[in-house]
């Protein structure tokens, strides 16, 4: 329904000659993660990935409701593939509609001048640090989200570490498109990012959540290019959370210690939560 809907928007936009808009969300692969039946059992048995942080052996450096997770058991293990693999088979949907939007675009004479961006809100966890399923925790698999664009300009196959925030997309969309960015928008353009000619760009970025099990937090997740990639989590109440991204990518090992708390991320995580509009690309930008 969606891709039908979608393809006649942009077939009779299209055929206006006028610059138009389409926002589409499908749900897959949120729950209940139905496949459509024609992509029924096709990944049959599919295992969910088994990353160095699955079913985290040691947990007694991460907050107290983490450690209060058993190792999960076989069962969860069978309910964690299971679920993945239905993920999987609803997400060939999502390829046809995408496969379909690109064909009418070629189709439609547009293609050209057209650009297409591919993201998703948020990430899933399944057996990461032993939370079974979920999201909204500050952890990479929750928060870390791929950003694939195509358009006028985006060298084909090119890639960037530049950290993007949702905040971008307004900015970026209007400023491809020739309009003005209202003053009030937190984010930037990630034009520069897609033509490959950005020369100045953020260091840092602000995570925040209210998760279902676990405290509300804030978080500072950097990228710079003197020193490493770090992530530093204040949740409500005291526990805190540092990683070194570069040698532990999983996140295994929480470096905070309350005797020697990371002042300079703790500032500038501070200046993050504070800013607005223009006050925020200075907090990003500082090393």
């Amino acid at each position: 329904m969606l891709s039908r809907k979608t393809n006649a928007f942009i077939g009779h936009s299209a055929s206006l000659g006028k610059p138009f808009f389409a926002y589409v969300t499908p749900i897959a692969p949120h729950l209940p993660s139905i496949p459509a039946p024609r992509d029924a059992h096709t990944f049959d048995g599919l295992n969910a990935p088994r990353l160095p942080s699955f079913n985290e052996r040691d947990v007694s450096d991460k907050p107290s409701w983490i450690r209060k997770l058993p190792r999960l058991t076989s069962d969860q293990i069978t309910k964690i593939d299971n679920l993945h693999e239905n993920r999987v088979e609803s997400l060939q949907a999502v390829d046809d509609l995408v496969q379909g939007v690109v064909g009418k675009l070629k189709n439609a004479g547009v293609m050209s001048n057209t650009y297409v961006f591919f993201t998703s809100d948020n990430g899933w966890l399944h057996g990461e640090h032993r939370i079974p399923k979920g999201k909204a925790r500050p952890y990479e698999g929750d928060v870390h989200m791929p950003l694939v664009v195509r358009g006028p300009g985006v060298a084909a196959d090119s890639k960037t570490a530049k950290l993007a925030l949702n905040t971008d997309y307004l900015p970026t969309f209007t400023n491809l498109a020739g309009a003005q960015s209202p003053p009030y928008v937190d984010g930037r353009s990630l034009r520069p990012v897609l033509k490959g000619n950005a020369t100045t760009w953020r260091h840092a970025i602000l995570l925040e959540a209210a998760a279902k099990h676990s405290p509300a937090y804030t978080a500072i997740r950097t990228l710079s290019t003197n020193t490493t990639k770090r992530k530093y989590v204040e949740y409500t109440g005291r526990a805190r959370e540092l990683y070194k991204l570069d040698p532990d990518p999983y996140e295994l090992v929480n470096r905070y210690h309350a005797a020697k708390p990371p002042s300079g991320l703790a500032s500038r995580l501070q200046a993050l939560k504070r800013c607005s509009a223009h006050t925020c690309r200075a907090a990003e930008d500082g090393q």
